[in-house]
């Protein structure tokens, strides 16, 4: 047999295994969007708990966490006109009083 041959008859390795990924949540699901429709990357660090709340709704809505959380951003602009405003983390410093010269 010849080295082409051998080369052809190889099967491609892949750099990841489909096998191997079945920790990762949305691995098989994804779809395309209407009309291959613009995506950005959009990320953030939220605790353990709030994480586990929308993959537990996305689950339940049998979607993937990135669908879930845009629907939920479409939802709330339609029902609210636009997005919530939520409250700082920290509390904000007060500015002092500087006596003008």
């Amino acid at each position: 047999m010849s080295a082409s041959s051998r080369l052809a008859a190889r099967r491609p390795t892949f750099m990841h295994n489909p096998a191997t990924m079945v920790s990762m949540s949305d691995y098989g699901r994804r779809a395309r969007r209407a009309n291959y429709a613009p995506t950005v990357l959009l990320q953030g660090r939220v605790s353990p708990e709030a994480r586990e709340i929308v993959k537990a709704a996305a689950d339940a809505s049998g979607v993937t966490m990135s669908y879930y959380l845009e629907a939920l951003v479409n939802k709330l602009l339609d029902e609210n006109g636009g997005m919530p405003l939520v409250e700082s983390p920290r509390p904000q410093r007060e500015e002092l009083p500087i006596p003008a010269a």
